[in-house]
């Protein structure tokens, strides 16, 4: 009979070969000051299937998303831009059970993404146009998770991941560089996140 893990005493907790992973969070802009001071997240979300290679060693595909809103400066000036991000990436990953009912996830995402500014002010009439509004780039996110066994076949958790996106903050994309004076807001880094938050594991069995 297929189950969650093998609780045989010889043998160490093991995982079905096909899995569906997700993870929901909250995402802190992590490096350029230019990008902290003009956005902060809002909600980072990705789902993935998975197949078991060997071991416990694991590849899968999946989509991720994550909204960032402008800082507060901005909206104080009735300006309510916001960022959208929508990513589709393979995961490599590899788990290993602590206990009978708990296991920890070393997984790292790779991708690429496509990011639309929307509900942008302009400064006046003549700026629309004139910039991009998206842009795409690739990314990686190393990520870590601690999941318990709440029901045969299901897990919950929660993980810490690091989204480098490999492109550079522009404010002109958004408008922002004629609402804030960015001359002396350090933008040398590239675009990255923090994000910590709840996930799930759902291994896929056989039916009979």
């Amino acid at each position: 009979m297929c189950g969650f893990i093998s609780l045989a005493q010889d043998k160490a907790p093991t995982l079905p070969r096909f899995s569906v992973r997700g993870n929901i969070g909250i995402p802190n802009v992590a490096s350029s000051s230019a990008f902290r001071n003009s956005f902060s997240g809002v909600i980072a979300g990705d789902a993935s299937v998975n197949c078991k290679l060997f071991s416990d060693i694991f590849v899968g595909v999946g989509y991720s998303y994550t909204y960032y809103k402008s800082q507060s400066y901005f909206k104080d000036k009735n300006i309510n831009t916001n960022l959208q991000s929508q990513n589709g990436f393979i995961k490599i990953g590899y788990d290993k059970f602590f206990s009978d009912n708990g296991f920890v996830t070393f997984s790292i995402n790779g991708g690429y993404n496509f990011n639309k500014y929307a509900s942008i002010a302009y400064a006046n009439d003549t700026l629309k146009g004139k910039y991009p509004t998206q842009f795409t780039s690739s990314f990686v996110e190393p990520m870590i998770g601690v999941y318990f066994v709440v029901d045969p076949n299901f897990a919950i958790g929660g993980h810490l991941s690091y989204n480098y996106n490999f492109s550079l903050f522009n404010a002109k994309y958004p408008g922002f560089d004629k609402w804030l004076n960015y001359d002396n807001i350090s933008n040398k880094w590239n675009m990255s996140v923090v994000t910590l938050g709840f996930g799930f594991y759902y291994g896929l069995t056989r039916k009979k």
